[in-house]
């Protein structure tokens, strides 16, 4: 009950800026909108498929984060940059759903994303069978406080289904966090 409750807490601003973009397509290009519905849905699709799940490969997690990234790259055009750099070898370990999806829309919440001043985030595994996923610092003025929920979120379901922890961290011009890959 407590995992279900914690895994409830998706962004729902997610639906609102992706019909935002999709309007603007819709507008302009009938080729662009369309291939961004057959995106949009695949990343509705795999949130509907494997919201209950407590653990999903990771294979499974890159083929719904790619088309993730194609509507993102949509929306912020050449402010974003994300790397993929996971080797086959680490693609059958497990981690918690839509968790690689969380940290990446953290980064873009907290962070000035613009054609001038490029957000880029890294994905990459460690030796230590982790997956690092890492932004450059260009930290936003908020209006108000981060709670830091997403964050909480993933430390809270990985401390639900695992005994290994995440680990965040920061230095000056970095964010980082390590999830762990599970092999049951």
């Amino acid at each position: 009950a407590e995992l279900q409750v914690v895994k409830s807490q998706i962004n729902p601003h997610f639906l609102f800026n992706n019909l935002n973009v999709l309007s603007t397509l819709v507008m302009q290009n009938h080729t662009e909108a369309n291939r961004f519905i057959e995106e949009f849905s695949k990343v509705y699709r795999y949130i509907i498929n494997n919201h209950q799940k407590e653990l999903v490969e990771l294979e499974t997690e890159l083929n719904f984060i790619n088309p993730y990234i194609f509507l993102l790259e949509k929306r912020f055009g050449e402010g974003l940059k994300v790397k993929i750099d996971i080797p086959e070898k680490h693609r059958q370990g497990m981690v918690i759903p839509a968790a690689l999806q969380m940290l990446i829309e953290n980064a873009i919440k907290h962070n000035v994303v613009s054609r001038h001043r490029p957000l880029f985030i890294h994905l990459h595994v460690n030796g230590n069978n982790t997956i690092i996923v890492s932004n450059n610092l260009q930290v936003r003025v908020a209006i108000e406080n981060s709670t830091e929920i997403g964050l909480k979120n993933i430390i809270k379901r990985y401390s639900l289904v695992s005994n290994r922890h995440v680990l965040i961290s920061q230095e000056e011009q970095q964010f980082r966090v390590e999830l762990p890959l599970i092999h049951p």
